[in-house]
C-alpha cells in the first residue's frame, strides 16, 4: 500500500483486488470530490475532516490525471460508487 500525502492529506493507493483486505479496516474512509479538493482552501471544516480520517482514497479522476501529468505519479482510482458496487454486489 503506498500513500501520497497532499495538503497534509494522506491518500491510500489502492487496487482492486485488495479490496477484501480494505472492507475488514476499521476507521473512517472518505472519497473526496475533484471540487472539493479545488475549493478546500475555502472549507477548513471540510480539509480538517479529510485530514483526520482514517483512509482517503483516490475518487475524483481529474485529481488522478493531474497527479499524472503533473508529478509523474501514478495512483489507482477508487471511486466511492466503485466501493460501494463491491461492497454490496460482490
Amino acid at each position: 500500500m503506498k500513500k501520497i500525502i497532499f495538503k497534509n492529506i494522506h491518500f491510500n493507493n489502492f487496487k482492486i483486488n485488495e479490496f477484501d483486505n480494505i472492507i475488514k479496516m476499521k476507521g473512517l474512509f472518505v472519497f473526496p470530490s475533484g471540487p472539493g479538493l479545488a475549493s478546500i482552501d475555502e472549507h477548513d471544516s471540510y480539509y480538517n475532516s479529510l485530514k483526520k480520517a482514517d483512509y482517503v482514497f483516490f475518487d475524483s479522476g481529474l485529481f488522478v490525471l493531474l497527479l499524472s501529468i503533473f508529478k509523474n505519479i501514478k495512483v489507482n482510482k477508487f471511486s466511492g460508487f466503485k466501493f460501494l458496487r463491491l461492497f454490496f454486489f460482490i
